[in-house]
């Protein structure tokens, strides 16, 4: 899989990972599901008061979809892309910690399913 180049492909990666969330198929959501549940970083979408949080390894990689995803892939490989084109290193933050732990009660993940602490990307709007 090629990596993203730009912060349209990451976006359009994240629009793609909210389709699946939302309107993807059962098998769909489950495997968005364990992709939160496994990963340690997150790239924050804030869009009007609304918060999204997208694993890096899916944002990281170009025209991406769900069906590729055989396991956790490498967030470090991700990670360096991502730092590039961003223009920032992802950060501990304890309050987006608890408003990730948020976002997994909306969508129904439990809170003892996903890790202690993650990295994050902050991104105001898209």
């Amino acid at each position: 899989m090629e990596l993203v180049n730009n912060k349209e492909d990451i976006f359009d990666n994240v629009e793609l990972f909210l389709e699946y969330l939302e309107m993807g198929t059962p098998q769909e959501q489950e495997k968005t599901i364990q992709l939160i549940k496994e990963s340690k970083t997150f790239l924050v979408i804030d869009a009007d008061e609304v918060l999204v949080f997208v694993p890096s390894s899916f944002a990281g990689f170009k025209e991406n979809s769900i069906e590729n995803f055989m396991g956790k892939l490498s967030e470090n490989t991700t990670n360096d892309i991502l730092t590039k084109i961003i223009g920032s290193t992802p950060k501990i933050d304890k309050t987006y910690d608890e408003l990730f732990l948020d976002f997994c009660d909306e969508i129904e993940i439990s809170r003892n399913d996903v890790g202690i602490s993650r990295d994050y990307w902050i991104i105001k709007s898209v």
